[in-house]
């Protein structure tokens, strides 16, 4: 059975699903200070929501006006093969941890908020997640969240994990693909 139209174009999926091993999380401040986070195994999910308000004419719906914004919710938990901070290699303070850089402490103690809206907000940070898939057919893309405050950060030692959620000061996440 033919499908008119289908069969003449190449098929492409809109989704891919995304090995986290083949994927980068840099976690920048607002200066020049950045935190390459190599995953081993693990996830990382975002999501955006949008209130809307439905209002009745009579009992039967009638308009629709989007309500107050909504931050971006976030969370990862992953296991890291290593970390790089090619910021840092001069600094006598080393290499950070994912929770230094999160907290604005130890070796990220100088590190500036990705906020510069206003300095009296709390210390943020920009995650960027780069997925770059091992075969070359495949997009590589960037997901960017700006101004990530964590809410909870939860570390497992014994099996080496780090889970986090939080919330960006955005209402989407930027997206990029670009051919490999």
């Amino acid at each position: 059975m033919k499908i008119k139209g289908l069969l003449s174009a190449p098929w492409s999926p809109a989704f891919t699903q995304i090995d986290m091993k083949d994927s980068l999380l840099r976690i920048k401040d607002g200066n020049a200070h950045t935190l390459i986070v190599v995953i081993g195994e693990g996830n990382f999910t975002y999501t955006e929501r949008v209130e809307r308000q439905y209002s009745l004419d009579r009992g039967t719906l009638d308009e629709v006006r989007n309500g107050d914004e909504v931050p971006v919710d976030v969370r990862f938990d992953f296991t890291w093969e290593y970390l790089k901070s090619p910021s840092s290699a001069s600094d006598s303070l080393g290499t950070p941890t994912v929770e230094d850089a999160l907290k604005n402490s130890g070796a990220a103690a100088d590190w500036t908020s990705s906020d510069t809206v206003d300095a009296c907000r709390p210390y943020a940070v920009d995650l960027e997640l780069e997925y770059i898939p091992n075969c070359a057919t495949g997009d590589k893309e960037v997901i960017t969240l700006s101004d990530f405050r964590y809410e909870q950060l939860d570390q497992d030692l014994r099996a080496g994990t780090v889970a986090v959620t939080g919330k960006c000061n955005i209402t989407e996440a930027t997206v990029v693909r670009s051919a490999q």
